[in-house]
């Protein structure tokens, strides 16, 4: 079979297809980017559901679980008078339950009972330990431990 060669493109030829990609990828930039007023309504809906959340202890408890693990820890480990340990598991996390430690400010407090604290005999106990953290999840106010399991 003979195989047909096409003749190289001309000049004016290259021209246009260049701009017939470039209009192509115009149109596809505009109908993907994001208009002003879709940029201003989206802010707002995120504001609103941050508002709502605010007042919300499950969202909020949801939110903080994690940032009160790791702001918590050290806060509930300085309680022990002796040695203590960690019962979690590697990807649980230290506090499972939390509550209003203040609804009006939104402070939260998350308790969990996943530690064992020794005692002056050398024998562990389960304690329960809460952690009260600020509206922000960023500040610790108060930190309880007590013998027990939840």
């Amino acid at each position: 079979m003979s195989n047909p060669t096409k003749a190289p493109a001309s000049s004016k030829e290259t021209v246009i297809g260049a701009i017939a990609v470039a209009v192509v990828v115009a149109i596809g930039l505009s109908m993907c980017g994001d208009s002003d007023a879709d940029k201003a309504a989206a802010e707002s809906k995120r504001s609103a559901d941050e508002a709502a959340c605010a007042k919300d202890l499950q969202c909020q408890g949801d939110k903080g679980s994690i940032s009160a693990g790791i702001r918590c820890k050290s806060h509930v480990e300085k309680l022990a008078k002796n040695s203590m340990k960690w019962t979690d598991g590697t990807l649980e996390p230290k506090f499972g339950h939390f509550r209003w430690a203040d609804k009006p400010a939104g402070s939260i407090t998350f308790i969990g009972d996943k530690a064992q604290f020794q005692n002056g005999f050398g024998a562990y106990i389960n304690v329960v330990y809460e952690c009260d953290l600020d509206k922000s999840l960023n500040q610790v106010l108060d930190v309880r431990v007590r013998e027990g399991r939840l």
